[in-house]
């Protein structure tokens, strides 16, 4: 049997709303650093095969694997549709993780006069995970937008889940003209989340989201509470870190998404961790809160729509010591 005809018979590993029992945090990739590049679809493709790299990509790709592995280094790579705008020219923006703590990332601009071609991006990650010079891209740099993007995943040849559920809500949210810019984009992982979407610059990912989730997370109003239950994770921390963080904006409410915070595990084992939380609160006072994070079960889930194999997948509780 054919991958193709099997996942035709295999059912969605995403229903496209939350299944009983099955928590998203956690599953937020961490970076440090992520670059988000526009691009066709037929350029996403081509970018993610490695049978189609030019030399110069393949050189970098290698060096970045050898770099992330020694330096522990979190990356992210996302590709979007352009829209009119962007005419034939590639913009990429590079977000980074500034010192110290934080509610988001920065943000840096860069547009290279061709769409296909991917040099201007390959010099950026040269630069800012290779430590290379590049002293070309300053002129290439130019001032960023203001305001929240959100980028919905829409990439169904990578999952079939993907652009059942992330297309329908991709299309709900640009017809509704929310206070943000409404990017498709590339997979970054948790299909079985779909439809699911990247938060920049505050670097969240959130799971099942539906047209009125979305506007409540723009417009911080009403129960926090659904949201939270569909909080993936803050890609600046650790996967159990993550757990915490997420509990806390159940716990704190709206305001504790947009206040800068810091996260540190103090103990972990097979099990989980004691993870400890310092943030300002919007008065400017300084406090910390102290999660016991704990294994409570494991699953079996899938991970994709085209495979039944499943993976033992552990589900945590957090409770607070202080």
């Amino acid at each position: 049997m054919t991958s193709s005809a099997q996942s035709q018979r295999l059912p969605l590993c995403s229903e496209g709303q939350p299944t009983a029992g099955v928590s998203p945090r956690g599953s937020a990739h961490r970076w440090d650093l992520c670059f988000v590049a526009s691009a066709s679809p037929r350029r996403w493709d081509a970018f993610r095969d490695a049978s189609r790299w030019s030399e110069r990509q393949r050189a970098v790709m290698a060096q970045v694997s050898e770099t992330v592995a020694a330096r522990q280094l979190g990356y992210g790579l996302l590709m979007y549709a352009p829209n009119d705008q962007h005419g034939d020219r590639q913009h990429v923006r590079v977000y980074r993780r500034p010192p110290g703590a934080f509610a988001a990332y920065t943000r840096e601009d860069y547009v290279f006069d061709d769409s296909a071609d991917e040099d201007g991006l390959l010099s950026l990650i040269e630069r800012d995970l290779l430590g290379l010079d590049r002293p070309e891209l300053d002129r290439m740099q130019v001032v960023p937008a203001a305001g929240t993007d959100l980028h919905v995943c829409t990439h169904g040849r990578v999952d079939a889940a993907c652009g059942k559920f992330g297309v329908p809500l991709y299309q709900a949210l640009q017809q509704a003209g929310e206070q943000a810019r409404i990017w498709r984009t590339s997979h970054f992982g948790g299909h079985r989340f779909a439809p699911t979407v990247q938060e920049l610059p505050a670097g969240r990912a959130w799971a099942h989201l539906t047209p009125a989730l979305t506007r409540q997370l723009l417009e911080r109003t009403g129960d926090h509470t659904e949201l939270s239950a569909r909080y993936r994770g803050w890609s600046a921390l650790s996967a159990l870190e993550q757990q915490a963080e997420a509990a806390a904006f159940e716990r704190e409410g709206w305001w504790w998404l947009d206040v800068p915070k810091t996260a540190r595990t103090l103990l972990q084992s097979e099990t989980g961790a004691v993870v400890e939380l310092a943030f300002t609160d919007p008065d400017g006072r300084q406090g910390q809160l102290t999660a016991d994070v704990r294994q409570v079960d494991t699953l079996a889930l899938r991970s994709s729509s085209h495979t039944p194999d499943t993976h033992s997948t552990p589900q945590y509780r957090v409770s607070w010591l202080r």
